[in-house]
Parts: structure tokens; sequence; C-alpha cells
């Protein structure tokens, strides 16, 4: 997304074309499904809507706000998740679920260097928050319309999102970018975002209709971990000794909690 964005595109612009390519690239495949009921429809709109704006409120954060406070507010996510799956699907979690939140968000936080300076908020870093509380809210709907097809809730919040970016364009008034940057910046945005966003994005989804959305939100903290590996081999960026204890303490975290809920599951079946 940097790499489009230096040929001349501005940062909104990026995020709107990673959002309405990958639409265009899954628009044959909708097509071709059988047609769904409205109620169906009706069930992937709300969690493509609620996905779709958690993920414009991160990118806004991103660009508006700080990075590192919109990354932390966002992987507040297993917080969010647990508690409105309390609610909604009646999901009861145990001690071992809390202490997974909270040592991957503490190891999240090692990880993208959170100091002291970094905790006081202002207005725009509420775009973090929203991001995170919206993508749960998403989360916990898919879980809940557990039968819907997931390509409908992956094309959906894509186009939904693409949307919401425009109003944002549109209201803060970022530069058109000129055809023959949008023409030179289309061909990788749209293999990126097709070969690389809408497959994990498709593997996401259809990973939420059968698993915890806390859990799913505590397995995702993994990307801070790869962010900070992958700028320290791209880019030259070197770990200090706490983002390093930060990547061991999610990394753990992760596998002590795929072990831990894969023996409630085994346990609950022999039951």
């Amino acid at each position: 997304m940097r790499y489009v964005e230096s040929m001349g595109v501005s940062s909104l612009w990026v995020v709107t074309m990673f959002h309405f390519l990958p639409a265009l690239a899954m628009l044959p495949l909708i097509l071709s499904i059988p047609n769904a009921s409205r109620e169906d429809w009706m069930k992937a709109s709300i969690a493509g809507l609620l996905v779709g704006a958690g993920f414009v409120f991160y990118a806004l954060g991103l660009i508006v706000s700080s990075v590192t406070k919109t990354v932390v507010l966002f992987y507040m996510t297993p917080i969010w998740s647990t508690i409105f799956a309390y609610f909604v699907i009646n999901e009861r979690v145990g001690l071992a679920r809390w202490l997974a939140i909270f040592g991957g968000i503490f190891g999240c936080a090692l990880v993208i260097d959170l100091n002291g300076q970094a905790i006081h908020f202002n207005q725009a870093d509420l775009l973090g928050l929203f991001s995170g509380i919206f993508w749960a809210l998403g989360s916990v709907t898919v879980r809940r319309f557990n039968k819907i097809n997931f390509l409908h809730v992956t094309f959906l919040q894509y186009l939904f999102g693409g949307f919401m970016v425009v109003g944002a364009l549109l209201y803060i008034g970022h530069p058109t970018p000129t055809v023959d940057a949008f023409l030179r910046a289309a061909p990788i945005a749209f293999l990126t975002s097709a070969l690389i966003f809408l497959p994990t994005a498709l593997l996401v989804f259809r990973i939420m209709q059968y698993v915890s959305p806390g859990l799913v939100g505590i397995l995702m903290l993994s990307e801070a971990l790869v962010a900070a590996l992958s700028a320290a081999i791209w880019l030259g960026e070197t770990l200090s000794l706490s983002q390093w204890l930060g990547f061991i303490t999610i990394l753990t975290t992760g596998v002590l909690i795929g072990f831990h809920e894969g023996k409630v599951k085994v346990t609950k079946q022999a039951d």
C-alpha cells in the first residue's frame, strides 16, 4: 500500500482502491452464486457493514492519528468481542481466555513500542477505538449468523467499506490522483489486494463462522508480530529487547490459548 502511495496516489485513495478492486475481483464469483434469500442478504449486509466500518476507521486512524495508538486501540478487539459475544451469542469464557486477552494486548504494546507519552489521547484516537469496537461487532455478527455465505459477507465488507472511504474523501478533501498515476498504480494495487488481502479476508470470515470471536481477536494479534518482523527484515528496523519480549509474549499466548481451547473442545465432545 505504501508502494502504491509512492506512485502519486494519496493515502485515502489507496485505501479506496484496496476496497473496490477486491470487490471487483469478487463480482463474477458473487454473480455465479445461486440467489440467496432476502433475509440472508440482510444478515450479510449487517455483518459486512460493521466489519467494513472497522477497517475504514482503522485506516483513517493510521492516516490522521498516531499509528501506535491506533494499533493498540484496534487490538483491544478481543476484549470487545468477548463482551459482545457474552450478550449476543451467550458465550461464556473462563479465566484462561481473559489472561490470554490481556497477555496478548500487553505483548502488542511492547512490540509497537508504546511509551508513556503515547498514552495521552485526543479525539482523532477515537478512530482506533471505534475500529476495534466495530470489528468486534462484525465478528460477533458473523458468528451469530454462521449459516450465511461468507463470500457475501466479504464482498459487502469491501463494497460498504469502499463507499465509506469515498465519504471520508469527500469530507476531508484529498486530491484526486491523476489519470496517469492511477493507471500506473492500479495493476499493482489490484494484484496485491486481490492475491494477498482478499484471500486473507475470505479465510478470516470463514473462520469467524466456527471460532469464538474473542479467540479470533487474540490470534489476530499476530499481525503486530509479523509487522515488526517484516519491518526488521525488509526495512532494516532493529527490534529492541522489549519488542522481542512482546514478540515472545504474543507467540506464547497464541500457542497456549490454542492448546487450551483445543482441550476444552475435546472435553466437551467427550462429555
